[in-house]
């Protein structure tokens, strides 16, 4: 008779702890929830008042867990603001998630790129454009910020991004994206918490840092339940752990199937030692117009800045040969006359 009790016991273990490690499980168990493609009273009702202790089988906890270790372990959904945005994403702002993540493709190799080379800020960082702009290197905000971290002017300034008649350098993927890093990793060095440091990143270290000593909030929930935080600064966290949990689950919550993913080209850079017309490049590399400015969204003219001796310039895997080819092409016609490759591609290009 104890035999049978002891191994019914471990087979309950044994269930238990299947459950336990499947995540698969309990992420469909918690995103049933969210099957709404309208939004409605009812269901952002549903969301909100969702028990995860009592509405389904599992969830981890959520005390003590660091900010991007609860995004991935789905404990952050203990967060009734969370759930709520998860909903608006997948019902009023359907459309808008789904063209940020194809938008995303285009930019977001590059990003990771630049992130893998700093291994003390999140990875998870890399997809901020999600909220910021949407993966839009042109998206300007009410308040005239720009590029795909958003940056205000001043800010740009103090992080040495160039913004003149030429050029744009918050557009700029690789040089906007640096200066995140560096915005990021300023934040979260006075405030010691990924939290505080992307409402910051919003609101201005100073809001959030007189509101921390206004109500003696120690982290970015107590903060957000205080209300004294702007109301788009308070949302701005939740928004954004709502946005990543949805780009990580884009399956699961049924998404996926409704994305049409653009093809991308592969990408090279060519180094122009001389100021170039673009319009001329892109005839002599058989590359778009359209396509040059989508991988160089810094330049506000047809014209690479005549003050750079050394411009960096983006364009689809290939088409650097074919500029090369072009300029040796070019010189060889030059019969007799002393004129080098590089002076015979800077007269090709303007």
């Amino acid at each position: 008779m104890k035999f049978v009790k002891l191994t019914a016991v471990f087979s309950a273990i044994a269930v238990a702890a299947t459950l336990i490690f499947d995540s698969t499980i309990f992420s469909r168990e918690l995103f049933s929830i969210f099957q709404d493609r309208v939004y409605t009273d009812r269901g952002i009702e549903t969301v909100e008042n969702f028990d995860p202790d009592g509405n389904i089988l599992f969830l981890p906890s959520l005390k003590n867990k660091k900010f991007f270790a609860s995004i991935e372990d789905l404990s952050v959904c203990r967060r009734k603001e969370v759930r709520k945005y998860i909903y608006i994403y997948l019902t009023r702002g359907r459309d808008y998630v789904k063209r940020s993540i194809q938008k995303s493709e285009f930019y977001l190799s590059i990003i990771n790129e630049i992130f893998a080379r700093h291994s003390d800020v999140p990875p998870e960082l890399a997809l901020l454009p999600l909220l910021e702009s949407g993966f839009n290197p042109r998206a300007v905000s009410r308040s005239s910020a720009v590029g795909l971290w958003q940056f205000m002017r001043g800010t740009s300034e103090m992080l040495d991004l160039r913004t003149d008649h030429w050029i744009d350098e918050r557009r700029d993927i690789e040089k906007s994206t640096e200066a995140a890093i560096r915005h990021l990793k300023a934040l979260y060095s006075t405030f010691n918490s990924w939290e505080l440091a992307l409402a910051a990143y919003n609101g201005g270290a100073g809001h959030v840092g007189r509101a921390m000593k206004r109500t003696g909030a120690k982290t970015f929930w107590e903060l957000m339940e205080s209300g004294a935080l702007r109301t788009e600064t308070s949302e701005y966290v939740p928004r954004f752990a709502a946005l990543l949990i949805i780009y990580q689950n884009q399956e699961l919550l049924q998404l996926k199937d409704e994305l049409e993913m653009p093809a991308l080209p592969r990408t090279d850079t060519v180094r122009l030692t001389s100021p170039a017309n673009i319009i001329n490049i892109s005839k002599l590399s058989g590359t778009s117009l359209a396509m040059l400015k989508l991988l160089n969204p810094e330049l506000n003219r047809n014209q690479t800045p005549p003050y750079y001796r050394n411009y960096t310039l983006r364009l689809p895997e290939g088409s650097k040969e074919i500029l090369a080819q072009r300029a040796h092409e070019s010189n060889a016609e030059a019969i007799g006359e002393n004129v080098s490759v590089e002076n015979t591609l800077f007269a090709l290009l303007n």
